[in-house]
């Protein structure tokens, strides 16, 4: 557990490379990436607590706010890149950056410093709004160009997020619930890796095939992440809160939106999520560098 914790980005790059070095393999994981994100979003679901939500009135506005760097923020300066990228990899980075942050933030939070009930009570918000809010921000910036099914992706999302939420609220009351917890960040580490292995499999060969957009991704997404480090850190009160909002603002749920991006628009629009997976844990690595350095 101790272990999953603090080499986690290095967990998720490891993942990526063996999509590329182990191609065959993850195209057989690549069939079944929604039932692993299913299992791996009811397992992470086991954390939250929904009484837990109720803290949220004291500090209301505060929470208001990261919303709007996790959700506004990323979508509009992503909304940019349609300029200089294929209309369907637009599209693909436009999913990732309207997405809620992952349940993984409470564990990075708690490794880097940061304030992880804080971390909870956020990523619990973001996950119970993400089926409206996804679906509305995609549409609203690229249905003038892109045909986007507001209905389709809503249903979609309500199917990854909303169901394992609600089972995992059941088996919150239930002996093996207690079970599954004690042990779901460790099995999910594993889940994670069987996940971006078969999405990164899929989308390989466009990968390889258009570095240049590769590129053009990097340096958008960069561009994301500094900004909303930044604001982050000046909206905290103190270093703990910078790291908390930081890492929740930043830290996507970039499985979900790999796993969207590919049933309804193909393996062309994974190349996002993919190039967002890669930027976004050497961020997490410079924070816990940073995090380390910086006194309390």
């Amino acid at each position: 557990m101790q272990f999953v914790q603090k080499y986690f980005w290095l967990i998720m790059l490891v993942s990526l490379t063996l999509g590329f070095v182990l191609p065959s393999v993850g195209m057989i994981l690549k069939d079944y990436v929604t039932e692993i994100l299913i299992v791996i979003m009811t397992l992470s679901c086991l954390k939250i607590d929904i009484a837990s939500l109720v803290s949220v009135r004291h500090d209301w506005w505060r929470f208001l706010v990261l919303l709007f760097l996790m959700y506004i923020v990323p979508t509009i300066l992503v909304f940019f890149s349609k300029y200089f990228l294929d209309e369907k990899i637009f599209l693909g980075l436009l999913i990732a950056a309207a997405m809620p942050c992952a349940v993984s933030v409470v564990f990075i939070s708690d490794l880097l410093g940061g304030e992880p009930p804080k971390a909870l009570v956020a990523t619990s918000i973001a996950h119970i709004i993400s089926p409206f809010v996804t679906p509305f921000l995609v549409y609203l910036f690229a249905h003038a160009n892109i045909d986007v099914n507001f209905y389709d992706m809503m249903i979609l999302i309500l199917k990854l997020v909303a169901v394992p939420f609600v089972f995992a609220q059941l088996l919150r009351y239930l002996h093996v619930g207690k079970i599954l917890s004690r042990v779901s960040s460790t099995v999910n580490a594993y889940l994670l890796v069987a996940l971006i292995w078969g999405i990164t499999a899929a989308a390989r060969i466009i990968f390889l095939n258009n570095l240049s957009q590769v590129g053009v991704i990097a340096i958008f997404v960069s561009f994301i992440l500094i900004g909303v480090i930044t604001m982050s850190i000046l909206f905290g009160r103190n270093k703990k809160e910078d790291i908390t909002w930081s890492i929740v603002g930043m830290y996507k749920n970039l499985g979900l939106s790999s796993v969207i991006a590919l049933n309804m628009f193909g393996p062309i629009a994974v190349l996002g999520s993919v190039v967002y997976t890669i930027v976004g844990n050497l961020a997490i690595a410079a924070l816990q560098f940073w995090g380390r350095k910086r006194p309390l």
